[in-house]
């Protein structure tokens, strides 16, 4: 059994990783990112809403899911990205979300660098709902992101006090896209 799937028996909180898993991986100095943030999604707006991470696919091989969870709306998850076996490191990953039934949309691109030792990225407090056109090829769901890294933070060392890795934000959120701002009314 992998290390994968032994996060992913947690009993307790499904939506966690264990701390002994954890403390684990790092004690084996296994290279890994701890992902972590949540997902909320209106009712009945999406049959069966997933969250995963995948590597991507590339023309030497297939798509890999690295993590995937039923989403608790608002609940926050945790959760370990290893590289699969056959990959040097893992590089980049996509978070996705969606359904069996209607398929999934990527939100989310990540790129990392194979030298980073064992980080905890922070993917931020997600929002999912369906598009305006769900037919219109790749756009099921729109998704935007909330900024919530202090409290998930506290969060995270609460949960893991002895994780002390570096913590990050992925890069949407520590260069947000500028919102035009609106024009001042005239006096």
């Amino acid at each position: 059994m992998s290390c994968l799937s032994l996060v992913l028996l947690s009993c307790t909180h499904p939506n966690r990783v264990s701390r002994s898993i954890l403390q684990q991986l790092a004690n084996n100095r296994v290279p890994f990112v701890l992902v972590f943030g949540s997902v909320s999604t209106p009712a009945k707006a999406l049959a069966h809403p997933t969250i995963r991470f995948a590597h991507p696919a590339n023309a030497m091989g297939p798509e890999y899911t690295l993590w995937s969870l039923a989403i608790g709306n608002g609940d926050r998850f945790f959760a370990v990205l290893q590289a699969q076996q056959g990959m040097p490191g893992l590089d980049e990953f996509y978070a996705e979300v969606g359904s069996s039934e209607t398929g999934f949309d990527k939100i989310l691109y990540v790129r990392l660098r194979l030298a980073d030792p064992p980080t905890a990225m922070y993917v931020g407090e997600i929002s999912v709902s369906p598009a305006e056109n769900r037919y219109q090829r790749d756009q099921k769901v729109t998704a935007s992101f909330r900024d919530d890294f202090e409290s998930a933070a506290k969060e995270l060392k609460r949960l893991y006090p002895h994780f002390d890795r570096e913590v990050v934000k992925v890069a949407i959120l520590r260069h947000p896209v500028p919102r035009a701002v609106p024009p001042q009314r005239a006096q």
